[in-house]
């Protein structure tokens, strides 16, 4: 009986074995290999190639430069110099071929082909391609920037969003998942990416008033921190917002991840804060929420050298800084607040409540305020001391190894500080002796903001910056924008401040800083060089742009160094519409 239903037992394993083999094989096949309609798509870069496969897209197309298209989107009318389209397509064994090129000064050349055979452009390649532009411009970003300024203008927002929002869908591949009975394939389909569209609107037209409301809503929707805070910011710096406008753009800088990003807008919405409550509220919402103490103390410090505050923002920021986690950054708020604040009785009480409430563990420096505010309210204001009363004072503070004690040492002799080198090592002396990176920087933004250095002092402080960058890069950006404020400096300080610049890595704070430097009118040749190699820092193409746009009126001649360094660096840009953005303000 074993021996009978041994080699029935092997048939039937041998059979069940080779079901699941075909059912293998199918689902492999039904996935993967089955014939389908596809195209890949080969987009061309600074001659670097990226490869997608897709269902919907017919064509292969290469591209390069800014395209610009007809209203109807039927012909391509011009490509910036150099630039071209090609455009390939195989239909049932049949191939057509259209290589449209622009030379130097951007004539256009049309080699049109029908299998292997050039054929004239002139009806059939023309009616040829006038039957598929279309269709490919819908599809890939072709002729973005023609195309958005044509529909913006002539439809308006409305007429934007309705070609934003009809972009078709990619359907990429299929996984296959399969069990014992049964055998699944599933297509992903995904919606288009559309910053692109976005920031070809904003930084390429002239936005109506009527619209910014709705543009900052669909800005707030973008992803990317990067892209959304460059877009938010040059919004801020190109248009003068209305109540609701800035209160709308609040609401998205609140979107931001990053308290740097945050902390970069907030910066240029102090230059346009109002006193409105919608604007307070959504203002300080988003300060409260940040994590970073020094990023929204540097902020708030900001704004309270920026604008003359009412007495209801003065109780709302001593509100928020008094939930401040950081007792050192709270205590370095109050110090900077006491020449601007008001003297309301409402205001002064929450001042001293936040006093009041700051750690015991920090009696030296709320003995400081207390002083510092008795002094602003007696109206005393402290003369210059001679030199060797002050070197003295300093070095009483040689034996002290607290960090808090240092501190108020120091910020009192801010007030007395001479630009004399003995004076200056006995200043640094006792600051290279403080381990507390924030009470240090802190001090560093009282000395910049009671003094303008000479080269020795401020070569002191950079030295001092440097020694706090790698572990504290938001208060070395605080200290940084001080400094730019006293440029010019000398070329040995200029070299020591783009070092300090060299070890940071925060992408927000460095295109906040060379943004500023941009707009020196110290700025030359040398520091243009200096910002061109700093920009190489950034990793992330739209703030790398933004940049480069803005240093654009400020290059020398075409045909200089520099300007070739700053081509050099456009090439680089991976973003084929970032790197156009940048070459047509060189034109």
């Amino acid at each position: 009986m074993k021996r009978t239903s041994s080699p029935l037992n092997f048939r039937v394993v041998s059979t069940f074995i080779g079901c699941l083999a075909f059912l293998l094989v199918y689902s492999t096949a039904t996935a993967d290999d089955r014939p389908r309609n596809r195209r890949n798509i080969i987009i061309v870069n600074n001659n670097k190639m990226s490869f997608g496969e897709t269902s919907d897209f017919p064509f292969d197309l290469k591209y390069e430069g800014i395209v610009v298209l007809s209203g109807d989107d039927k012909m391509i009318t011009g490509i910036s110099p150099n630039g071209f389209v090609e455009i390939n397509k195989t239909a049932f064994g049949n191939n057509r071929r259209l290589y449209i090129h622009a030379d130097p000064k951007g004539t256009l050349s049309y080699d049109y082909y029908v299998g292997k055979s050039k054929t004239s452009f002139e009806p059939e390649g023309k009616k040829w391609l006038a039957e598929i532009l279309p269709d490919i411009v819908k599809r890939s970003k072709l002729g973005i920037e023609s195309r958005v300024r044509h529909i913006y203008n002539t439809e308006g927002f409305r007429g934007f969003m309705n070609m934003v929002e009809n972009l078709p869908s990619s359907t990429s591949s299929h996984t296959t998942s399969w069990s014992f009975f049964s055998v699944e394939t599933h297509t992903v389909t995904r919606r288009p990416s559309t910053n692109t569209y976005f920031k070809t609107l904003i930084f390429d037209n002239q936005l109506k008033n009527d619209d910014l409301i709705e543009v900052i809503e669909e800005v707030e929707s973008i992803r990317s921190n990067s892209t959304k805070g460059t877009l938010l910011r040059h919004l801020l710096e190109n248009y003068k917002l209305n109540d609701a406008q800035l209160t709308a753009l609040l609401s998205a800088t609140a979107t931001h991840d990053y308290n740097t990003e945050r902390g970069s807008t907030l910066r240029l919405v102090n230059k346009q804060y109002k006193d409105e409550f919608g604007i307070r509220k959504n203002y300080f919402d988003i300060i409260d929420d940040m994590e970073i103490n020094s990023e929204k103390g540097n902020v708030l410090k900001d704004l309270m050298a920026t604008q003359k505050l009412s007495n209801d923002t003065w109780i709302r920021l001593l509100e928020s800084v008094d939930d401040f986690s950081s007792e050192r950054e709270k205590g370095a708020v109050l110090l900077m607040a006491i020449p601007h604040v008001s003297t309301n009785e409402q205001v002064m009480g929450h001042f001293r409540h936040v006093l009041d409430n700051m750690s015991s563990h920090y009696h030296i420096l709320k003995g400081e305020i207390t002083n510092a505010l008795l002094d602003s309210q007696l109206n005393s204001s402290t003369p210059k001391t001679e030199k060797q009363s002050l070197v003295t004072y300093l070095k009483t503070a040689s034996g002290i190894s607290s960090n808090s004690q240092r501190g108020l040492i120091l910020r009192r002799a801010n007030k007395l500080f001479i630009n004399d080198p003995e004076v200056t090592e006995a200043y640094f002396d006792v600051m290279s002796g403080m381990d507390s990176e924030m009470e240090k920087y802190n001090v560093m933004l009282d000395l910049l903001n009671h003094n303008k250095l000479d080269d020795e002092a401020m070569n002191r402080l950079l030295k001092e910056c440097m020694r706090i960058v790698s572990d504290y890069q938001h208060g070395t950006g605080a200290v940084l924008r001080q400094i730019i404020k006293q440029f010019p400096l000398s070329t040995y300080n200029y070299d020591q401040f783009f070092q300090v610049i060299g070890r940071m890595d925060q992408n927000s704070t460095l295109e906040e800083l060379l943004r500023l430097i941009i707009d020196r009118p110290e700025l030359n040749d040398q520091l243009i060089v200096k910002v061109i190699e700093a920009t190489q820092q950034i990793d992330v193409d739209i703030e790398k742009s933004a940049l480069m746009v803005r240093l654009t009126p400020h290059l020398p001649a075409k045909n200089s160094s520099v300007t070739y360094i700053f081509k050099s660096l456009t090439k680089d840009l991976d973003s084929e519409y970032e790197k156009n953005r940048v070459l047509k303000t060189l034109r």
